[in-house]
């Protein structure tokens, strides 16, 4: 259904009405109707594979398919401590250059994403993806640091595509009540990828026992999966011909202009759910940076090749559960919110005590080389706190994407919300992979990770009590336009009699 952007939202809260956002919620009022008047009769007319085709499930899987071959193979390569290299530290300063270009690229990807449509954003985002697994490989067999450094800053701008594309999507292509289900969906799919990625590297490393760098076979074998991505990106369908399963198109805005549409962007991240979603989004990837590099300095090749096909494994089986668990309908909307945050928050907390904990022992036992077999009670004690934040940090964000499309948006309007959340989290594993590519003493990205935790917990809670206790109703939005278009008419009929308003 066509709901109503956000920002027409705000607008109505801050009880005034801004020239441009009242020119857009015109605009928006003459495209309101029911449910049932939106419905295509003529999609339920097509052959059952082209249903399908256009049908949101389609593409989440293509979007699935997208993470699978990019993000997931640049996670799989990182699962494995340092990207597998014999040290962490070109890897953490690739990855800081990749999200500090992506963190810049999103905070504009919504008035990009809006001009260029997602299709397009993917295919853009789909052509880098092999250059990631070649910057390693390039590394691994002539020692060329800056190349890895350099692929991973420019992939960041063409990651940042995908970023937006795929954040908008999630928040707008699902009905309300499936929300959980379609995400648990994108974010298995993406770790299925580096399932994919870990049972390779498990395979190629399992007899290394001691410590240094993978196999230079595990990247030639991750640069073909990368390949894949392009194939699901053409794929895709253009949003306005996308369909959900009851034959109503996904939310579109009336289109604006490029000035409107940073306008508009500025004035959303001045919103206070935007301000207060900023350190739960910087948060949700910060422990990224911190973990990779703990498991590269502690543990055997062999170990990380396990923990890369292993991790992913409990995130798949633990966000599909937990979409489960938020899409429950016999809870309001805003327990389910608390219930969510309870679910992935309060393990976290456990973890990051639990590992400061270990960073003391690290100082009085030089605990390197983890191994499952030579070494079991160690390295079982020192890896399942990792287990832990990498699982649940998965969980944190389907969390997050869940409560901020409790927000009745448009596909603009996510847009807008999606580029700015990949914006914030950027730039929290931006911040946490480069202060782990200096500092020599570890603890100290911990400590700093400990106290984004800190911040993170009471905005959030500010940000649950904002959720309504249920789904916003179409018609109640379209009360709300209603006003608001009264005050936009009157400021359009006052600009009509003075044009200098503009």
């Amino acid at each position: 259904m066509a709901a109503p952007t956000e920002d027409i939202v705000e607008t109505h809260d801050d009880k005034h009405v801004d020239l441009d956002e009242a020119l857009v919620s015109v605009e928006v009022a003459h495209h309101q109707e029911t449910e049932e008047d939106l419905v295509d009769e003529s999609y339920f007319r097509l052959p059952k594979w082209a249903k399908f085709y256009r049908g949101t499930y389609f593409q989440m899987i293509m979007l699935g398919g997208l993470s699978f071959s990019g993000p997931a193979m640049s996670d799989a390569i990182d699962g494995l401590g340092g990207g597998g290299l014999a040290t962490p530290y070109t890897a953490n300063a690739s990855n800081a250059a990749s999200y500090a270009m992506s963190c810049a690229m999103t905070l504009f990807g919504g008035p990009l994403i809006n001009k260029l449509g997602i299709r397009w954003s993917c295919i853009i985002a789909a052509l880098w993806f092999p250059i990631t697994g070649a910057s390693y490989y390039v590394n691994s067999k002539y020692g060329t640091q800056w190349f890895v450094i350099f692929a991973g800053a420019l992939g960041g701008i063409f990651g940042g595509f995908l970023y937006v594309a795929e954040s908008t999507a999630m928040l707008s292509y699902p009905r309300p009540t499936e929300r959980g289900k379609f995400v648990g969906i994108w974010v298995s799919m993406r770790n299925s990828g580096q399932v994919l990625g870990g049972a390779i590297s498990l395979g190629v490393n399992v007899k290394t026992a001691g410590t240094g760098a993978v196999s230079i076979t595990t990247y030639l074998i991750f640069i073909v999966l990368e390949c894949f991505g392009m194939p699901c990106a053409f794929l895709l369908s253009p949003s306005s011909k996308v369909r959900r399963p009851d034959g109503v198109p996904v939310p579109l805005a009336a289109p604006v202009s490029w000035k409107k549409e940073v306008v508009l962007l500025l004035k959303h991240m001045k919103h206070k759910r935007t301000l207060l979603m900023f350190f739960p989004s910087f948060y949700s990837f910060f422990y990224g940076g911190v973990y990779t590099t703990y498991l590269s300095l502690h543990f055997s090749i062999r170990a990380r090749a396990l923990s890369s096909f292993i991790t992913p494994v409990g995130s798949i089986l633990l966000c599909l559960a937990f979409g489960w668990i938020i899409d429950n309908k016999y809870m309001s909307q805003r327990k389910r919110a608390w219930l969510g945050f309870a679910f992935w928050a309060v393990p976290q907390a456990a973890v990051l005590i639990w590992t400061a904990i270990l960073y003391r022992q690290f100082q009085s036992h030089n605990l390197t080389g983890l191994d499952y077999t030579l070494n079991t009670g160690d390295w079982f004690r020192c890896f399942v706190p990792y287990y832990i934040i990498q699982t649940t940090g998965y969980a944190c964000q389907l969390y997050l994407y869940w409560l901020l499309g409790c927000f009745s948006a448009d596909v603009k309007s996510s847009a807008r919300t999606g580029g700015l959340f990949r914006c914030f989290e950027t730039a929290g594993q931006a911040i946490s992979h480069g202060i782990n590519s200096r500092t020599s003493d570890k603890r100290i990205p911990l400590y700093v990770n400990i106290a984004v935790y800190i911040l993170m917990v009471p905005t959030l809670s500010l940000l649950i009590k904002l959720v309504p206790d249920t789904p916003v109703n179409h018609d109640d939005i379209v009360d709300e336009s209603k006003e608001e278009s009264k005050a936009a008419a009157q400021v359009q009929g006052a600009m009509a009699h003075d044009p200098s308003g503009l």
